[in-house]
């Protein structure tokens, strides 16, 4: 009696320890799953009622696992917008924009800079 009620204050205490990140899972994987669910059900939360038809009443939804992703696509929205000003929080800030942000990263090596700065230069009458 002893030990199960010591395994029960255990696993409690480990329970209230471990906290959900909302923002975890936020990668090109989801966003991948997310973009196929919009092209074949365009908004799958939305509940059709027995004709198959999109109501405003209560009704069955369109694909549930496609309307989680949906779900988990908004909230990571919601992440990649927050101000975690003191690392409090763990965010994918590129999170569905990875392909515009590599290229604005290609702008800023330094071969460009390099390029740059000798195009600079030689107008300023620096070059030779």
């Amino acid at each position: 009696m002893k030990l199960a009620l010591f395994f029960g204050i255990g696993f409690a205490a480990l329970a209230a320890a471990l906290k959900q990140d909302p923002c975890a899972g936020c990668d090109e994987s989801l966003s991948l799953a997310y973009q196929s669910c919009a092209r074949e059900y365009g908004n799958p939360c939305a509940e059709t009622n027995q004709a198959g038809l999109v109501a405003s009443g209560p009704g069955t939804k369109k694909d549930v696992g496609c309307c989680l992703k949906k779900d988990k696509h908004d909230r990571c929205m919601q992440c990649k917008s927050m101000d975690c000003q003191f690392a409090t929080c763990h965010t994918n800030k590129r999170y569905y924009s990875e392909r515009t942000l590599v290229m604005e990263d290609k702008t800023k090596t330094k071969e460009a800079y390099e390029s740059h700065d000798a195009k600079a230069m030689k107008a300023a009458g620096w070059g030779l």
